[in-house]
């Protein structure tokens, strides 16, 4: 996908942190497999100085990949409970850095909406990921964002 595409969208400073996020996720889980939270914090600086992202947007992205990464064994846990026939090792690598993002908002994240997060992440997934993505991501976010583990605390969407 080419961000340079006309027909992708601007993005909000969240909506970017969350195309960041996710675009590090992948290459993380491409490349390199874990890293201690020091080298995340350095790798991360570099990707995002190479997009030459805002503050804003960064912020809240090394948050994400922080939280997603520090608690991957119960995130990949609760994706394994809610993926009906599906392994986390079978999921293809764009789907699962989705999910992994996604499932990490919508437990870990008290501020942000459910909604606000699926709708984010479908969304997102339209310009990187195959035509069934969003279907595919939507059958298994959408029930994880009703887990008590998710909803406790959690700001109500408006």
């Amino acid at each position: 996908m080419n961000p340079a595409n006309p027909t992708y969208p601007q993005l909000t400073p969240r909506q970017k942190a969350r195309e960041m996020a996710f675009q590090f996720l992948y290459q993380l889980d491409q490349t390199k497999g874990s890293m201690a939270i020091g080298e995340i914090e350095a790798e991360f600086k570099i990707h995002a100085d190479h997009f030459n992202t805002a503050q804003l947007s960064r912020d809240f992205a090394l948050r994400l990949v922080k939280q997603t990464l520090s608690s991957l064994d119960a995130i990949d846990a609760v994706i394994t409970s809610h993926a009906e026939n599906w392994r986390i090792d079978r999921i293809g690598a764009i789907e699962k850095a989705f999910l992994r993002m996604g499932a990490a908002e919508l437990i870990y994240f008290k501020d942000v909406p459910a909604s606000v997060t699926l709708n984010e992440v479908i969304e997102l997934s339209k310009y990187f990921g195959e035509a069934e993505t969003p279907a595919f991501l939507n059958g298994i976010l959408d029930p994880i964002s009703r887990d008590p583990q998710a909803t406790e605390g959690k700001v109500l969407s408006e």
